[in-house]
């Protein structure tokens, strides 16, 4: 079997201010709005240099917008998807300067992709804290045909890219923002495994 039990989700950071930063690019989603909110109230009243992106795709049903806009922050710019966020991420970390430092709040997938960017930059450590929120569903990466899933719960699923059967593993793959997913009946065809809810 191709589950091999080794798990390497993620382990993820509280939300708190980074010292020597210049410029504090804070970027969430749906219920990371909370993260935000928190990270916001301990920066309050220290003159910070603050950039807020939130997007309003939510997987949890949450959305913190009018909390976040009730904040004394200028620069506040809303998205209507998470791709959407990601990409102007993008642009603003094209154009950032040294002492910036990035925080990500909300679910597994937006803080995987974000990140896609943040290495992309060559953001180290020091320079990015990452905070869960919500649910921990899983994007999936097809091996063969290189598609992603959003929002898998199942063990076992059909891919919308090459309609076989598959069986998701366990291994996070940070350079894929996303979990690996194989032919459940490869070994046998039409074996399939039993059906279960992932840990999510």
């Amino acid at each position: 079997m191709l589950i091999t039990g080794i798990k390497s989700r993620p382990v993820y950071d509280q939300l708190h201010p980074l010292p020597g930063g210049t410029h504090h690019l804070i970027a969430g989603q749906g219920s990371g709005g909370l993260a935000m909110l928190r990270l916001l109230d301990d920066m309050a009243g220290e003159g910070l240099n603050i950039t807020l992106l939130y997007s309003r795709e939510s997987f949890s049903g949450q959305d913190f917008l009018a909390q976040l806009q009730q904040r004394d922050i200028a620069d506040l710019r809303i998205y209507p998807s998470n791709q959407a966020l990601v990409d102007d991420l993008n642009r603003v970390l094209g154009d950032a300067r040294m002492g910036t430092r990035l925080y990500l709040s909300g679910s597994e997938s937006f803080i995987g992709t974000a990140m896609q960017v943040a290495t992309r930059y060559d953001m180290n450590s020091d320079e990015v804290l990452r905070e869960h929120a919500g649910s921990f569903v899983r994007r999936v990466w097809c091996v063969h045909c290189d598609s992603y899933t959003e929002n898998v719960t199942q063990r076992v699923f059909q891919c919308p890219g090459c309609s076989s059967m598959l069986v998701v593993r366990d291994h996070y793959s940070r350079r894929l923002a996303a979990f690996q997913a194989v032919k459940a009946d490869a070994e046998v065809p039409g074996e399939l495994p039993v059906a279960e809810e992932l840990d999510t």
